[in-house]
């Protein structure tokens, strides 16, 4: 059929075309770029957006439904530098057209078959932009909308009165005292991602650098990565990084 289950086939079949394992690094990224691109012939990078229009016909609603999502984005950017939050599967993000809400309704670490006894935890997702994402959020989500929520939240986080980020994490992620295994979604300490927090909040930057520090710099560097055709071309299949 058609997507997404024909460009999944389409991706599978390039992948196929040699067993995977068996080729040299170079050999392989070349492979996974071939698949990305087959699959990205078979998908518009407006699919995302013409959904959009056709659940929100006026205007009005589009450009709200357009910075909710924008400001979502750069919360979820944030959480995933801060404290290392990695979405362990593609159904545990939901998106809602009608508010822009971009939901996250399940981050428990799935199992995996053990490896000679040695339990093996699910691939965690870092944030990424794939490319209808970054068509509905651009231009003006990025750069605007984006950018000021991803700030304002990381002057909060970086705040220890208002946000004790480093007590909560560790507090949190404490074994239960049911003597059950808990594996949390996040992959940081609560002092790492309290120093994190500060590396990229404007007012501590421009404490420790002055007025002239780049506030927005490990911001560009996040989206330049988020949006990087070699970073989306290695996510697993299942997350179908072409839509």
């Amino acid at each position: 059929g058609d997507a997404p289950h024909g460009t999944v086939l389409t991706h599978q079949r390039t992948l196929s075309r040699g067993v995977l394992p068996t080729l040299d690094d170079e050999a392989r990224r070349e492979r996974l770029r071939q698949a990305y691109n087959d699959a990205c012939r078979t998908v518009p990078d407006d699919i995302l957006a013409k959904a959009i229009q056709g659940h929100l016909p006026k205007a009005v609603q589009r450009w709200d439904m357009h910075r909710q999502l924008a400001a979502q984005l750069g919360l979820h950017s944030l959480l995933c530098y801060t404290i290392g939050l990695r979405a362990q599967q593609p159904q545990s993000l939901v998106l809602s057209l009608s508010t822009g809400n971009l939901r996250l309704v399940d981050l428990d670490p799935v199992p995996l078959p053990s490896t000679e006894g040695n339990p093996r935890t699910a691939y965690g997702v870092p944030f990424r932009l794939t490319r209808n994402l970054q068509r509905v959020a651009t231009p003006f989500g990025i750069s605007g909308t984006f950018s000021a929520v991803f700030a304002a939240a990381a002057e909060c986080l970086a705040n220890t009165q208002k946000c004790p980020l480093a007590m909560w994490l560790d507090y949190l992620a404490m074994p239960d005292t049911s003597g059950e295994d808990f594996h949390p979604p996040w992959t940081v300490s609560g002092e790492e991602a309290e120093s994190r927090a500060k590396g990229v909040s404007p007012a501590e930057l421009v404490k420790r650098e002055g007025k002239a520090a780049d506030v927005y710099s490990m911001l560009r560097s996040l989206i330049a990565e988020a949006t990087n055709d070699e970073a989306l071309q290695t996510m697993p299949p299942g997350w179908q990084a072409w839509l």
